[in-house]
């Protein structure tokens, strides 16, 4: 499931992600509508239950008030009608009755040490006369207690003995003879006034209510979910209709030499992971090249500069595009490198461009692009046939050994000879790159290079990090050049990209890529390819230290390390 969140296609992401908060949302709903029902049914029986004992202490309140005394002045002093004269007995017998005719309610008078032993308190209730015996200013108690598989909310109010109530409770001696030949002289004597007498309790049964709003809250949670899933799909399904096939089209039109097919669905790449929107970005990337192609080809008199007859653009570089272009004294092809327009206009650029120019004149290497003449602001090539290696990379995603070892053994070389010359490239992106028609890598762009006995415009400018942020070191995001191991870096995240079949920050923004790296969160390789060889990512996470000095310290070192995981041929 990890997968299919971070490496599915836009729509799959989205459609997942939306899903997983859709599920969240219903679950937050189902709580919070379950928290408040339970509070409203605690509510409601708590002011059941304070009725229910105001309703006690009013029955109480007048046996002990009216009903005795009376009893009292009709009979000798020896005389004690239970029936009439016990607040106990009066107060139970009326609220047995009432429970008859509402079952599940329970009241109970307790205590410890009660005349009748059907009023003695049970564990419960005598840890909660201890309770009030403790802090004799608590008043009242409430809660949900669990009796066997009932659970009820329970409120409880304590009674103190009254001088009135010694005669019955006091000295057994003398107490009404009747009251001693009904329940002996042992239980409820012996007490003051003051003292706890016991509790008076009301007990109200929650199960059936709390379970009812259970049910109702699962069935909430899934009634959201539910409903709001069958507006995900509708929505889905309208923009499948309304936007996906539309754009279905559109990758029809600009997708047709980039090795892509299209499909009823969508367009996919070769990995099967992309949709319409993924390859709309890339293609869109490709349009803008094109564009910035058309405006160096509006600058031309119709495409031609000079004896030269400019054609299709190859690959654009950092500070230039290449393109194809035929000596129309000799007919043989030729490349031209022709500048932006914003690097002609601003000084710092041009200046980047002069080093570049000056860099081309003095390199000898077959695998870097050779010089013939300048015209003007252009700057005639040798001729090169065939894509720029960021295409070819995008067409197959992931490479097996043994193209990997041959194009990294050219890669290796060329950076190799710039650093011996001096040439820092901090570009080496494979955009930079042509991957002719004989299988062979040509490097066709030096703008960002540095030379150690030459000035570099960008470090005398002042200038913020420059390049690709997805293949750039944190030390050229720090502004740092002329190291030779920020290019070992960016050639171990193009290793990266080749083996595992993505860069590691390629759905990041530039400041997150760059803190998370500082970081040092770099997904291992493995984390996108599990077979990946544990060897091979070795060396690739060494080529990618964060710290310089953790990184292979020579380009060399880099090589061998490689060469003894890869196949060679």
């Amino acid at each position: 499931m990890h997968n299919y969140f971070v490496r599915g296609n836009l729509r799959t992401k989205f459609f997942l992600w939306s899903t997983a908060v859709l599920i969240v949302f219903g679950l937050l709903v189902a709580m919070l509508y379950y928290r408040h029902l339970k509070r409203a049914v605690m509510a409601d029986s708590l002011q059941k239950s304070e009725l229910i004992l105001s309703e006690v202490e009013a029955i109480r309140a007048y046996v002990k008030d009216e009903l005795r005394p009376l009893m009292q002045s009709l009979h000798s002093q020896d005389t004690f009608i239970i029936e009439a004269m016990s607040t106990t007995y009066v107060s139970r017998r009326i609220m047995e009755r009432f429970g008859e005719r509402m079952p599940g309610f329970v009241y109970r008078r307790v205590s410890v040490n009660p005349h009748n032993p059907r009023n003695l308190a049970d564990e419960f209730e005598e840890e909660m006369i201890d309770w009030f015996e403790a802090a004799p200013e608590r008043r009242f108690w409430q809660g949900v207690v669990q009796k066997g598989e009932e659970a009820f909310f329970i409120s409880m109010v304590p009674d103190y003995f009254e001088q009135s109530c010694i005669l019955c409770h006091g000295d057994p001696a003398a107490a009404p003879r009747t009251l001693v030949e009904t329940y002996g002289n042992d239980g409820g004597f012996r007490f003051k006034a003051g003292d706890l007498a016991g509790l008076n309790s009301v007990a109200v049964p929650v199960s059936g209510p709390f379970q009812k709003i259970r049910h109702f809250s699962v069935g909430l949670f899934a009634g959201t979910v539910a409903g709001t899933l069958s507006l995900l799909l509708l929505f889905n399904w309208l923009f499948n209709r309304l936007v996906i096939s539309r754009l279905t089209r559109i990758m029809e039109d600009l997708s047709q030499d980039e090795g892509r097919t299209s499909t009823p669905g969508g367009t996919r790449t070769a990995d099967g992971s992309a949709d319409e929107l993924d390859n709309l970005k890339t293609s869109l990337g490709q349009l803008n090249r094109y564009v910035r192609a058309a405006r160096k080809g509006g600058g031309l008199e119709p495409n031609v500069i000079g004896p030269y007859v400019v054609g299709r653009p190859l690959v654009a570089g950092t500070l230039s595009w290449v393109y194809q272009a035929r000596d129309t004294r000799t007919e043989e092809p030729v490349s031209i490198k022709i500048p932006f327009e914003d690097v002609l206009i601003n000084p710092i650029y041009a200046a980047c461009l002069q080093s570049e120019l000056k860099l081309l004149g003095t390199i000898r290497h077959p695998g870097i692009i050779k010089i013939r003449e300048r015209q003007g602001d252009a700057l005639v090539l040798a001729p090169v046939a065939g894509m720029d290696f960021e295409r070819y990379l995008r067409q197959h995603p992931q490479l097996s050994a043994a193209p990997i070892a041959a194009y990294f053994q050219e890669l290796l070389d060329i950076t190799a000879y710039l650093h011996h010359q001096g040439i820092v490239h901090h570009d080496l992106r494979p955009a930079n790159f042509i991957l002719g028609e004989d299988g062979r890598l040509c490097l066709v762009d030096l703008g960002m290079a540095a030379h150690r006995d030459h000035p570099d415009p960008i470090t005398a400018s002042g200038m913020g990090p420059q390049g690709d942020a997805r293949y750039m070191p944190p030390e050229q995001w720090a502004g740092m050049r002329g190291d030779p191991r920020s290019d070992i870096y960016t050639l171990g995240t193009l290793l990266y990209r080749m083996a595992a079949g993505r860069l590691p920050f390629e759905d990041s923004a530039k400041a997150y890529q760059f803190q998370a790296h500082n970081r040092g969160e770099i997904l291992p390789p493995s984390s996108w390819q599990p077979h990946l060889s544990k060897a091979i990512e070795a060396v690739i996470l060494k080529a990618m230290a964060a710290a310089p000095q953790d990184r292979y310290q020579w380009v060399e070192d880099f090589g061998d390390a490689l060469a003894a995981v890869l196949p060679q041929e």
